[in-house]
């Protein structure tokens, strides 16, 4: 089986995605804007993003079978992102992360602050009364 056989990328921050990252993807899964702003070989099916639990599923099926799965993420996928989910589904060494640049450095970058000491929480698909607390 290929070692990591899930590539992790982040997108949507300004840098383009690296060339060789959908070169032998046989599946990329991502939201419907991160899939269209990607052209894809023929053959190669796409999942858009509603349900997590169909998509895991169907990335399931790939890995089981040797198949190269690519996953496209907003910004840094480690960062309140799909990484921890896909982690916990097919264990962090089978997972190829290429991170791009978080919301939040974003956003502190084009207000040219620093944020060595902010304090992040996030309420997106999340209860908002946690990030609240």
């Amino acid at each position: 089986m290929t070692e990591r056989p899930v590539t992790v990328v982040g997108t949507g921050t300004g840098a383009p995605l690296p060339k060789d990252v959908l070169a032998g993807a046989e599946l990329v899964v991502g939201g419907r804007r991160h899939l269209d702003a990607v052209r894809l070989a023929d053959g190669v099916e796409r999942v858009v993003l509603g349900a997590l639990a169909p998509a895991l599923d169907t990335i399931a099926e790939y890995v089981a079978k040797d198949r190269r799965v690519v996953v496209l993420a907003s910004g840094d996928p480690g960062f309140f992102g799909i990484v921890r989910v896909l982690a916990e589904r097919f264990g962090a060494e089978r997972l190829d992360v290429r991170a791009g640049v978080s919301s939040v450095a974003a956003a502190f970058a084009r207000l040219g602050l620093t944020w060595d000491d902010a304090v992040v929480v996030s309420a997106h698909g999340r209860e908002p009364h946690t990030a609240v607390n």
